[in-house]
C-alpha cells in the first residue's frame, strides 16, 4: 500500500520508543527515522523515565514491559512530558486495556502486529489530538478565571450578570419562583482600617466558606463588590431564601478579628431578599434586594422583619432612602475619623451583650441597635483639626465638641421618629448625676438604654488606641467602671455591664 506519509514531507516530529523487544526497537527506529531525524529507543521502563521530557514530542510505549507496567510509565511520562502524544502499544487488544491506556493518560492505542507507518501516523495524531486537547483546557481554564473573584476563589459579578439573566429566562418558561439576595458586610472598611487588609480579606474568605456550608444548588452566590454578595435562588421562595440567608448571617456572626489593642470585633452582614415579579429586569431585581438589605442594615432584626413586607409602599421606600443618606453620612465621617466607626459598632456590642443579659425588651433593645452605631454622627459638622487634634482641647474646641450629642440628634430625628433612638444619639454623653452635657440630665431623666450604651461607649474609648493616648487594659478600664459608679455611671447598671463584659473574656479566652 501507498505510504500513509511521504518522507521529506514529514513533520519535524522527535519520538521516543519504549520496546523491550531489542529487535523490534530496531526495526521501529529504523522504519520511523525515515519520516524523523530524532527517534530514541528505550528498552524498559527505567530507561524511559530518565529520558528528559523535553527532547521528545510523541511516545509509543509498550504496556507489557520487563521491569514495572507499561501503564504506570505512560503516567509518569504523561507528568514529565505533558504535551507530548502518546500510543500505547500492546499485544492484547480489548476494551480494558483500551480503557486502561486512556486512564493512564495515553491518546490512542495500537495492537501487534502493525505496520510501522501505522504508527507514524497514530504518532501524528496523538500530537494533534493532544495539542488540541491543551488549548481546550486552556481556554476553560481562561473561562473560569474570568468567571471567578481572585481573592475568594468564588464566582465574580460576571458570572452572577450571566447567571441572573439565565435563571430570570428559566423562571418565566417554567412559571417557578426566582428570589435573590444581597448582602453587605457591615464593618469592612472598619476591619481594613483597624486590623489590617490582610485579615480584611481572611473575612471576606471566611464569609465565602459560610455560604458554601449554607447555600446549596440550584443556588449559586458570588462576590458583587467589594465587600457585597448576591445569592441567587431558582425556584426558592423568597420566605425559603430568607431562611437560608438568616442562616448564614448567624455563622457570619461567629468570625471575629482583633486589632492591636486585642479588642475583639464581630462580623456582621445585613441582607435584604427580593422575589421576581412580572415583568421586573433582572437589575431592577437586585436592585430591590439592595434596598431591602438597607432596611436590615438600618433597622434592628424585630423592625427589619415588619419594613421588609412593606418594602414597596412609599413609606418603606422614603424609609430605604433617609437609610441610605444616612448610611452616606456615617461613611463621610469613617473617612476623617476611622476610629469614631470603630468604636461605635465596638461599643454597640457590647450594649447588646449586657442589655440581653439584663432582659431589656425588643423597643429599648433596638434603640441600641439603631443609635449605637450613628451615636457620633454628629461629629460631621466638627472641624478636622478638632476631630484629629492628637492632644487635649482648648476650651472652645471642647465647646464646639460637645455641640456634636444635639447635632446628632438633629439629623437622625430628620431620618426617624423612633424617640428612643434620637434620645440615645442626644444624651449619650449625660452622666448618673447630672454633670453630663448636653442637657445636664440625672438619673431616671435618661433613657435606660442610653444610661447602658454611656457605659459602653466609655468603656470602648477606654480600651481603644487613640493617637494621643495608649488604650487602658482590660482591668484599668474595669476600674474606672468601679470608680465611676455612682457618678457618672447608673451604680446597677455599671455592675451588670462589668459581669458581661468580664463573661465575653473568659468566653473569647475559653475559644
Amino acid at each position: 500500500m501507498d505510504s500513509l506519509l511521504t518522507p521529506g514531507k514529514e513533520r519535524k516530529l522527535r519520538v521516543l520508543i519504549v520496546e523491550d523487544d531489542p529487535t523490534l526497537g530496531k526495526v521501529l527506529a529504523t522504519v520511523l527515522g525515515r519520516f524523523s531525524s530524532q527517534v530514541e529507543v528505550a528498552n524498559c521502563g527505567e530507561d524511559a523515565l530518565a529520558v528528559d521530557g523535553t527532547t521528545y514530542d510523541a511516545v509509543a510505549c509498550d504496556i507489557s514491559l520487563p521491569d514495572m507496567s507499561g501503564l504506570e510509565v505512560i503516567g509518569r511520562l504523561r507528568t514529565t512530558a505533558p504535551a507530548a502524544g502518546i500510543v500505547a502499544v500492546t499485544g492484547l487488544v480489548d476494551v480494558d486495556v483500551a480503557v486502561g491506556s486512556m486512564k493512564a493518560g495515553a491518546d490512542d492505542f495500537l495492537g501487534k502486529p502493525f505496520d510501522p507507518e501505522i504508527l507514524w501516523h497514530m504518532l501524528n495524531r496523538a500530537v494533534d489530538n493532544r495539542a488540541r486537547r491543551i488549548v481546550a483546557e486552556q481556554a476553560a481554564v481562561y473561562r473560569e478565571l474570568a468567571y471567578t473573584d481572585a481573592l475568594t476563589g468564588c464566582p465574580n459579578r460576571r458570572f452572577l450578570d450571566e447567571f441572573l439573566i439565565d435563571s430570570v429566562f428559566a423562571a418565566r418558561r417554567d412559571g417557578t419562583p426566582l428570589s435573590v439576595a444581597y448582602l453587605d458586610i457591615d464593618n469592612f472598611k472598619l476591619l481594613n482600617d483597624f486590623v489590617g487588609h490582610e485579615q480584611g480579606d481572611q473575612v471576606l474568605r471566611g464569609i465565602v466558606r459560610v455560604l458554601t456550608r449554607h447555600i446549596k444548588l440550584p443556588a449559586r452566590f458570588g462576590r458583587f463588590g467589594g465587600d457585597e454578595f448576591v445569592v441567587i435562588f431558582p425556584g426558592i421562595s423568597g420566605q425559603a431564601a430568607r431562611r437560608a440567608m438568616n442562616h448564614v448571617q448567624s455563622a457570619v456572626a461567629n468570625i471575629e478579628v482583633e486589632n492591636g489593642a486585642k479588642i475583639a470585633l464581630p462580623t456582621r452582614i445585613s441582607f435584604g431578599v427580593a422575589t421576581l415579579r412580572e415583568g421586573q429586569a433582572p437589575r431592577d431585581l437586585v436592585a430591590e434586594a439592595e434596598d431591602e438589605m438597607y432596611l436590615d442594615k438600618g433597622l434592628a432584626p424585630s423592625l427589619a422583619a415588619t419594613a421588609a413586607g412593606k418594602a414597596g409602599s412609599p413609606d418603606a421606600l422614603l424609609k430605604i432612602t433617609n437609610l441610605k443618606a444616612l448610611r452616606s453620612l456615617v461613611k463621610a465621617i469613617d473617612r476623617r475619623d476611622s476610629y469614631t466607626r470603630f468604636h461605635s459598632d465596638h461599643a454597640t456590642h457590647m450594649a447588646l451583650a449586657a442589655a440581653e443579659r439584663i432582659g431589656l425588651h425588643d423597643d429599648q433593645l433596638n434603640a441600641i441597635t439603631i443609635g449605637g452605631p450613628i451615636h457620633d454622627l454628629g461629629k460631621i459638622v466638627v472641624p478636622d483639626q478638632i476631630l484629629r487634634k492628637p492632644g487635649a482641647l482648648t476650651a472652645e474646641e471642647r465647646r464646639q465638641m460637645e455641640e456634636h450629642p444635639v447635632m446628632g440628634a438633629a439629623i437622625t430625628a430628620a431620618v426617624t421618629d423612633y424617640d428612643v433612638v434620637v434620645e440615645l444619639v442626644r444624651h449619650h454623653h449625660e452622666r448618673f448625676d447630672g454633670g453630663g452635657y448636653p442637657g445636664g440630665l440625672a438619673r431616671e431623666e435618661v433613657t435606660l438604654p442610653t444610661r447602658l450604651f454611656s457605659l459602653a461607649d466609655a468603656f470602648s474609648a477606654m480600651t481603644t488606641d487613640r493617637p494621643y493616648r495608649k488604650a487602658l487594659t482590660f482591668e484599668q478600664a474595669v476600674h474606672q467602671i468601679e470608680t465611676g459608679s455612682g457618678t457618672q455611671f447608673d451604680p446597677d447598671l455599671a455592675r451588670e455591664f462589668i459581669k458581661t463584659v468580664e463573661a465575653e473574656r473568659s468566653k473569647d479566652a475559653a475559644a
